[in-house]
């Protein structure tokens, strides 16, 4: 299988359009799977989990005909997302800080991000 390590975090869609999403790591390794003529493509990631896993059994149906994909979509993020995102899931004051110090933002930088910013 070709094998892709991601660059920078991507979007995890969730479940039936429900606006929620997720993050996939930046550096997690990709599997690709398949293309379709839809101009998508499909790929397997797969997880390390101890323990059991709280949910639900997907029983194997006929219309299943013994095997079933059922995949989430994924995306890039670029900036017209995030603002979309932020829309919806406001940052607190603490929360913006917190970003802040993990990406080391030095004060200089955060002051031209300020300056720039409309009144």
């Amino acid at each position: 299988m070709k094998m892709i390590k991601t660059r920078a975090p991507m979007l995890i869609g969730g479940r039936d359009g429900d606006e929620k999403y997720y993050v996939l790591p930046a550096g997690a390794t990709v599997y690709y799977d398949k293309s379709f003529s839809e101009g998508f493509s499909r790929y397997i990631v797969y997880f390390n989990h101890q323990g059991p896993i709280v949910g639900d059994e997907v029983p194997m149906e006929p219309k299943y005909q013994g095997s079933l994909v059922d995949p989430l979509w994924l995306s890039d993020v670029d900036a017209d997302t995030l603002k979309e995102i932020f829309k919806r899931f406001p940052l607190s004051k603490k929360d913006v800080a917190a970003a802040i110090k993990a990406n080391e933002i030095t004060k200089d930088d955060l002051a031209d991000i300020v300056r720039s910013m409309p009144d």
